[in-house]
């Protein structure tokens, strides 16, 4: 893995004690930081909203086609893909917790779990590769090395998605640990995205046609919420500004 500089996170800087510190994210908080959350599958957004995004999906993917979940951590969005007929393989660069939440070996169409860097090295390419809450995760180095990486795994013509919090206010999401007297964003976010800030990335990094939209995915009913709430609340939904971005190109 090539050296990089270690970038601290872009939220806006709060008023708290004395001495207060933004974390660095480095290669080691990170890791520690996910190895401790993969403990806890319901605070993915793959895992809570998988399933709708990848009916969403279906009319973005090519039918049957070889898709790659890049940044699939414990692999919680791998099953949806499934569901529709996708054959679909998991990567990320952290293979401490990659795969390790979901249990595929009979899955027919699942063709495992790999480093990116084992991809890359046997000259994988697929059809689609999503990216599925990544990209606000990542510091300027490891952006441009997913998006050049993402380009090479993918054959001509591919469809890349990728989907974040729509304008997130990185503010409102910062916790303060009273011990390290260290600030830092609750989900390990380091940047927000706009419509037009992940249009520009994506352009400039080779990608074609990008188009964006936002929306709010959904939840499936737990079986402790009466239907009619569960009703309710995603009427609601419509009429808060959509969570999440969306942005769709070509290699």
């Amino acid at each position: 893995m090539n050296a990089k500089p270690d970038l601290a996170g872009q939220a806006t800087s709060l008023i708290t004690e004395p001495g207060t510190r933004d974390l660095i994210w480095n290669d080691d908080t990170v890791g520690r930081f996910w190895a401790y959350y993969s403990q806890f599958p319901e605070l993915y957004f793959s895992y809570r909203k998988g399933a709708d995004v990848a009916r969403f999906l279906k009319k973005h993917l090519p039918e049957a086609g070889e898709v790659l979940d890049y940044g699939c951590g414990p692999g919680h969005f791998v099953p949806h893909l499934l569901d529709h007929g996708y054959r679909v393989t998991g990567a990320d660069f952290d293979v401490t917790t990659i795969g390790n939440g979901v249990t595929l070996a009979q899955r027919e169409g699942f063709s495992g779990f790999f480093s990116v860097e084992e991809l890359l090295q046997e000259g994988r390419r697929f059809d689609a590769v999503v990216m599925l809450e990544v990209v606000e995760h990542l510091d300027d180095y490891w952006l441009a090395t997913m998006l050049r990486n993402a380009a090479e795994l993918m054959r001509p013509g591919a469809v890349l998605v990728v989907t974040t919090p729509n304008e997130e206010r990185l503010e409102d999401n910062m916790v303060f640990c009273p011990v390290s007297n260290l600030r830092f964003h609750r989900w390990q976010h380091m940047r927000s995205w706009s419509a037009s800030s992940l249009s520009s990335a994506l352009s400039g990094a080779g990608f074609r046609g990008v188009s964006t939209l936002t929306r709010n995915f959904r939840e499936p009913r737990e079986k402790s919420v009466p239907v009619w709430r569960h009703h309710m609340s995603r009427a609601a939904s419509r009429l808060r500004k959509p969570q999440s971005l969306v942005a769709i190109a070509r290699k």
